[in-house]
């Protein structure tokens, strides 16, 4: 009696153990999407033109910038500022040659939306209502035009912006 009193016990145990155990989560979904430039050729608007030694300065709230540099490319995902509703960023062409050195700046405004993907991933942002602009005090500007393509960002499967050069 005493043997399947013991018996009983392990298994009513090891049945509560097994269902009490949370299965893994890993995040597989997207998460915040960057924002995704294209450049192209300002006289053949069909042709792909890559912008040699890019940095890409962000500029944040207190105008401290983060950096991302480049050797020649023709398109770059650049991260929005998920805590204001705008993020400025500088583009400089040939940024190892000080004497060819050319900035711009572009101002992107837009209205973020938190959504919840998931305990694992928690929230992502989706940015809507984006609008682009260029800060007009820059001067020898190597961007000759601007085009908004989207005026939502929750994926990166498609460009937002080409930047015609």
């Amino acid at each position: 009696m005493r043997k399947n009193i013991t018996i009983l016990f392990l298994i009513i145990s090891t049945i509560i153990m097994l269902n009490s155990c949370e299965r893994d989560e890993v995040c597989i979904d997207p998460i915040t999407s960057n924002l995704v430039v294209v450049f192209y050729d300002f006289d053949d608007s069909e042709s792909e033109k890559s912008v040699n030694n890019l940095a890409i300065e962000i500029i944040d709230i207190d105008g401290i910038g983060k950096s991302l540099d480049t050797v020649k490319i023709d398109s770059v995902g650049i991260p929005l500022n998920v805590y204001d509703n705008q993020t400025k960023i500088v583009l400089t062409a040939n940024s190892k040659d000080d004497s060819q050195i050319n900035r711009d700046t572009i101002i992107i405004n837009y209205e973020t939306e938190e959504v919840f993907v998931g305990r694992s991933c928690g929230y992502k942002s989706i940015f809507n209502n984006v609008t682009i602009s260029r800060d007009f005090n820059d001067s020898d500007k190597w961007i000759k035009s601007l085009l908004l393509t989207q005026t939502e960002i929750e994926d990166e499967t498609e460009a937002h912006v080409t930047i015609l050069h």
